[in-house]
């Protein structure tokens, strides 16, 4: 097949051959809709679609709910821990006597906070 492409100037034409068995069978093959084939059954698929995306969805949340349980337990096993090497800690130190009951200090009281600090926190 012989086809004619203008030249940039126009005055000269250059022709192309093209091979007739190459060009014409893409042509003479039918199409291929296999990836279409869905479109068949587009209700059946929509629903097929879904279902696969909700069941995703669902996976997706028991993984972060498992991965919270496991951040949860370690925080309270690290707590735990804490509280008991507080409680060691405390144990150790030694005991003082003190009478609460003849203790002139108010328990009610204010945090006491010295001038000093008062006036760096003014300050900056």
């Amino acid at each position: 097949m012989l086809l004619k492409v203008p030249s940039v100037d126009w005055t000269d034409q250059i022709v192309y051959i093209v091979d007739d068995d190459d060009s014409l069978s893409d042509i003479d093959d039918e199409p291929d809709f296999s990836e279409y084939m869905w479109m068949e059954n587009e209700e059946e698929f929509d629903k097929n679609e879904l279902q696969r995306l909700e069941e995703e969805e669902i996976m997706q949340e028991c993984f972060e709910a498992m991965i919270e349980d496991e951040l949860e337990e370690q925080i309270n096993e690290w707590e735990k821990a804490k509280t008991e090497e507080q409680n060691t800690a405390l144990l150790a130190l030694p005991k003082s006597q003190c009478n609460i009951e003849k203790s002139i200090l108010n328990p009610m009281a204010d945090e006491f906070i010295p001038r000093s600090h008062i006036m760096d926190f003014a300050t900056s």
